[in-house]
């Protein structure tokens, strides 16, 4: 025989179901075992009815951006050598697919410690990081950048012998075309000049507070640098252009982001250190000159040692100087290190 389940849907009119589909309905549907809702047109539901629950699509946005940079950090994990798909991210928390869709889509809030905890541990990130991603005090672009570990003022193992093999396999060309006669002055970052440079320029911009503005530091470079904002939300956060007479260096405007001033000053250090010629095989050693630069101007040892002075014992160091030189807290954490081994 061939049976029909009539089951009320809150948006309208109820429906015929033919009992070889009900089951296709139940995972979205649940039994109202407690008080019978009403139905339109005053009717009211029988115990043993099925109800279909309605959740608002994104109705948790947050938790949605917290999906897609568990997605991108499994991504960076993995050197991009695997492809992650969804359920990668929601076995992270245990999640069977539907919950794990219902977290892709902000559906599911997630904002219990213990499921921060577990992606903490999981990505190898920064349990900081993931509540300010929860509670919208840091965007999706920015917690990236934050977990890749931008900012780093010294060459890696790993680095120092991929450049080594380049120096050695190319030993001829780097001496006779370039000049460099050894290993070391190849991958040297010039540290003590780089930093002497960042000091000059906070010199002449007479820069003696917190944060280091960067319009200060702009009105005292030749106008071979021009810094412009963008109105353009779909532009890139920033922009980089090079002609005859300068160097055009756009960015996107709106709430001005503490990785995104760090990187403004990286191109800062770019157009008085290293200019538009370098050689590629060395871009490794002038990301970490730019950082080192970049560090120096933002966040200089003088205010850091006075800051260090004001800085209350019962609070977390490293969020008071974030917060006093406006920069992201794994730069604070790397400069507070150097200044304390220097």
């Amino acid at each position: 025989m061939n049976l029909k389940l009539e089951i009320p849907i809150f948006c309208g009119q109820s429906v015929l179901l033919d009992k070889k589909i009900v089951g296709l309905f139940l995972n979205g549907l649940r039994l109202t075992d407690s008080s019978p809702p009403v139905l339109p047109g005053g009717d009211i539901a029988k115990k043993g009815f099925f109800v279909m629950k309605r959740t608002d699509e994104n109705r948790y946005p947050q938790s949605a951006e917290l999906f897609k940079f568990c997605k991108e950090a499994l991504n960076i994990k993995h050197n991009y050598e695997v492809k992650v798909i969804d359920q990668h991210v929601g076995a992270i928390l245990g999640f069977d697919p539907a919950d794990c869709s219902h977290w892709k889509k902000g559906k599911k809030n997630i904002k219990s410690l213990d499921s921060v905890k577990a992606i903490g541990q999981h990505l190898e990130a920064d349990e900081r990081d993931l509540l300010d991603i929860i509670s919208g005090r840091k965007n999706l672009e920015e917690a990236l950048e934050e977990y890749k570990g931008f900012g780093q003022t010294a060459l890696s193992l790993r680095q120092i012998d991929e450049l080594k093999r380049e120096y050695f396999r190319n030993t001829a060309r780097y001496q006779s075309t370039f000049g460099i006669n050894s290993f070391e002055e190849f991958i040297d970052t010039k540290r003590a000049i780089t930093v002497a440079t960042a000091e000059e320029l906070l010199l002449r911009a007479r820069v003696n507070s917190l944060p280091v503005l960067l319009p200060e530091l702009t009105e005292v470079i030749d106008s071979g640098l021009v810094i412009n904002a963008s109105d353009n939300v779909e532009a890139p956060m920033i922009q980089v252009t090079h002609s005859d007479a300068c160097t055009t260096v756009t960015y996107r405007s709106g709430d001005m982001k503490p990785f995104l001033r760090f990187l403004l000053a990286r191109e800062i250090g770019r157009h008085v250190l290293i200019g538009n010629t370098y050689l590629p095989e060395q871009t490794p050693i002038i990301d970490v000159r730019l950082n080192i630069f970049a560090t120096a101007l933002l966040m200089p040892a003088p205010l850091l040692q006075t800051a260090l002075r004001h800085a209350a014992p019962s609070c977390n160091l490293v969020d008071q100087l974030a917060t006093l030189f406006w920069l992201p807290r794994s730069i604070v954490a790397s400069q507070l290190r150097d200044f304390i081994v220097q």
